[in-house]
């Protein structure tokens, strides 16, 4: 950002399994990102995504995907348009 540089991006993968100091307000306006690819682990003991994070990604109108609820993400595009497929395996004890 320092640099000046174009750092914009219709999608971005949000950094430190959205930590707290994963990414500043200043940074996703520098970004300007439309969608935010999250990749943590359901239930884990670092408490990631922090609220305050998937609330600043809310605020600014950037729709997240998250790997523990939304399960594998495929980000497509045809080089105009983009598309978001994703699949949750479910799984079924003891197969029944």
């Amino acid at each position: 950002m320092a640099a000046g540089e174009d750092l914009t991006a219709q999608t971005l993968k949000i950094p430190y399994q959205g930590s707290r100091t994963s990414s500043s307000e200043a940074f996703l306006h520098a970004v300007r990102p439309r969608i935010g690819l999250l990749s943590v682990g359901a239930g884990n003991d670092y408490g990631h995504p922090h609220r305050e994070v998937l609330a600043r990604y809310r605020r600014l109108g950037i729709r997240v995907y998250r790997t523990d609820l939304d399960g594998t993400i495929a980000v497509k595009t045809d080089g105009v348009r983009l598309w978001v497929d994703t699949a949750k395996i479910l799984t079924v004890p003891d197969g029944r």
